[in-house]
């Protein structure tokens, strides 16, 4: 993908245009189901197999009751604090492990501000604003620091979702062109991955992608209701979805577990789904103290922890990871 400069500024009345689903899930209506489970299986619909467990247990812990409206993205860093994006509010929030509670600066000029994802890298929180089409940079405290990228300086770039990796690397998912990139830790476009269709390393609204070990990545697609592995170098290697009886609506973030468990966040079927890192479906989770949930987006904690972003209850649930595997 070659660079253009590009000037253009999109009204804010053009995001208010765009498809609500593009950001905002429609909340379910179907009542609890018992949670956990397992299977192991590399085929697209896995089938039971006990050699596998992982019990995704709750906690009692919940951030941001008080605080969230539309919390479409979350983050958590090594100190255990966790960051939002309330994309309805065009806020950013972060909170401390005792639940303290710190609002993110907002960017200068008085710009509209409309962040829909969140990241960690190294000691810097990345906020993604949709309006202004770039990646801004703060510090732990909330802090305003820069405009890490501009979208609008590449051709046909206009991301809904980001990613840190190791190292310094990114992942965005575009599902306008429906591509996903890989940017350097410099911030140079490396890799373009994919474009529209239904084949195998196509695309159809990619919501987000993930690092794996190896630096192989897995991306979810809302419309094409799967997930894609690919190699580091961008190769298609296979697909994955879970079973019929519990099948995806319109999943919209992944993110992977240190161990290499990769959750699957499916707000309109109230769902969190739990793949190996082959694309083995394990579980599944649809509730948090008994409610029924709608789970925007979810991170791993070094903790052990799954924080989950929950448009419901417009706040972030905690549950707690155990997995196992028989000898």
């Amino acid at each position: 993908m070659k660079r253009t400069a590009s000037a253009l500024v999109i009204p804010l009345i053009v995001l208010l245009l765009l498809p609500q689903s593009l950001f905002c899930a429609r909340i379910p209506g179907e009542a609890p189901r018992e949670t956990g489970g397992s299977a192991d299986s590399l085929s697209l619909h896995a089938e039971p197999d006990t050699s596998l467990a992982l019990r995704i247990v709750e906690t009692p812990i919940r951030f941001g009751s008080l605080d969230l409206r539309e919390p479409t993205a979350v983050a958590v860093d090594f100190r255990g604090n966790v960051y939002v994006a309330d994309a309805m509010a065009g806020k950013v929030f972060r909170y401390a492990p005792d639940g303290a509670s710190l609002e993110f600066g907002r960017p200068p000029n008085g710009a509209a501000f409309y962040p829909i994802d969140v990241a960690v890298l190294e000691s810097f929180v990345l906020v993604l604003d949709y309006s202004g089409n770039r990646l801004l940079r703060y510090d732990a405290m909330g802090a305003y620091l820069d405009v890490l990228i501009a979208f609008d300086q590449f051709d046909r770039v206009r991301p809904v979702s980001v990613t840190a990796g190791t190292g310094g690397s990114l992942i965005t998912a575009d599902v306008t062109s429906h591509t996903v990139v890989l940017w350097t830790p410099l911030f140079d476009l490396e890799l373009t991955i994919g474009e529209f269709g239904w084949g195998a390393g196509r695309f159809n609204e990619p919501r987000k992608g993930a690092f794996l070990a190896g630096r192989g990545i897995v991306v979810v697609e809302s419309g094409n209701r799967r997930l894609q592995f690919f190699s580091p170098s961008g190769r298609y290697e296979r697909t994955a979805e879970p079973p019929a009886a519990v099948p995806f609506v319109s999943p919209r973030s992944v993110c992977v577990d240190p161990a290499g468990v990769i959750f699957v966040c499916d707000p309109e079927s109230g769902r969190i789904s739990a793949f190996s890192a082959g694309g083995t479906y394990i579980t599944a989770v649809d509730a948090f103290a008994g409610n029924a949930i709608a789970p925007a987006a979810a991170a791993v904690g070094w903790d052990g922890k799954l924080y989950v972003a929950d448009l419901k209850s417009r706040s972030v649930l905690v549950y707690r990871l155990n997995s196992s595997r028989d000898k």
